[in-house]
């Protein structure tokens, strides 16, 4: 893969460039304080329905930056992928390869049936069912069997409907369940981005805050130089910038919560700056530590090195000439 056409972050010096962007940075965000502040304040005031919107949005905000941090995704992405079998055909495009899911699917479409025996649907009011409409009764029961062969044709039957359940598995079974779990990646990712979607805007407003103020410096920047390094460097240094952001929250809830609670979202608007310069200083030190030497000068033709050979005798007075060495 070709390395990307950067500009880079800055041609400045890293510590001049910190210090004035540090600085830039303050006085954005004492601006944006000062017209958020403004905005809310009157927002809040002429507006009763916009100042309970506006608490119920800052308290959800705060409940998606705690309970969805990095480390919680990543437990949640672990979760999906440790309790959930996984087999080799594809089932569904918002669960590709999960069986569990695929099965629970199943069992909620059609509550009436409790599993299948010898290839027959096991229904407990069976015989009142059919009574009361035998058409509609082999309808479901038929769909319900291409259903249930369809997920049974896709499974690693020989892994995990092993005779005894009850002991470990051997290494072989185990190195087999571990290949299956490649299959569940992309599932787990799916449900990883369900579950941030599924705490509505504010989540999606954190997350994509903090992917777009990283990404952009990410695309600028001369390194890493690869297009495929800076896809994996995104949601990392995108990680670091949500810690940073849970920190300004949590320091303006302890400094202004006695004065109002909704201190969550402002804090995140007033932080925008700040976490810009944050996103691009790993960047630009980069760039820094590993910048290319200037190329060297051309010759311009005067030799300024020093004589170090000086003539014998005194040094010849105004007017005097030198004789050669040796004799004419």
């Amino acid at each position: 893969m070709r390395a990307i056409k950067s500009t880079g972050i800055s041609d400045e010096k890293f510590r001049p460039w910190l210090r004035r962007e540090f600085m830039r940075s303050l006085k954005l965000g004492l601006i944006l304080l000062v017209a958020g502040g403004a905005a809310v304040w009157g927002l809040t005031t002429a507006s009763p329905a916009f100042a309970s919107g506006w608490t119920n949005f800052n308290y959800r905000l705060s409940a998606a930056a705690l309970d969805e941090h990095p480390v919680a995704l990543v437990r949640t992405f672990a979760t999906r992928l440790r309790e959930s079998e996984y087999g080799w055909g594809p089932l569904s495009l918002q669960a590709p390869f999960n069986v569990t899911a695929a099965l629970e699917s199943l069992r909620r479409d059609y509550p009436e049936v409790t599993g299948v025996f010898d290839g027959v649907p096991q229904v407990p009011r069976g015989a009142r069912l059919r009574n009361a409409n035998p058409a509609l009764y082999e309808q479901r029961m038929t769909a319900y069997l291409q259903r249930y062969e369809q997920i049974q044709s896709g499974r690693f039957t020989s892994l995990y409907d092993r005779d005894d359940m009850f002991s470990a598995p051997n290494a072989n079974v185990k190195l087999g369940l571990f290949v299956t779990k490649v299959f569940g990646l992309p599932d787990a990712f799916l449900f990883t981005i369900g579950t941030i979607l599924g705490s509505g805007a504010p989540g999606i407003v954190l997350f994509g805050t903090v992917l777009a103020l990283t990404a952009m410096p990410l695309w600028r920047s001369r390194r890493p130089a690869r297009t495929w390094l800076k896809l994996i460097a995104w949601p990392t240094l995108a990680s670091t910038l949500v810690w940073a952001a849970i920190f300004i929250m949590a320091v303006s809830a302890a400094l202004f919560g006695g004065l109002t609670p909704n201190t969550s979202a402002l804090a995140l608007f007033v932080s925008l700056p700040l976490l810009s310069l944050l996103a691009k200083l790993p960047l630009h030190l980069a760039e820094t530590l590993v910048a290319s030497p200037p190329p060297p000068r051309k010759w311009d033709g005067i030799d300024r090195r020093k004589n170090r050979m000086t003539p014998p005798g005194p040094p010849p007075k105004p007017g005097e000439t030198i004789p050669p060495w040796g004799g004419a």
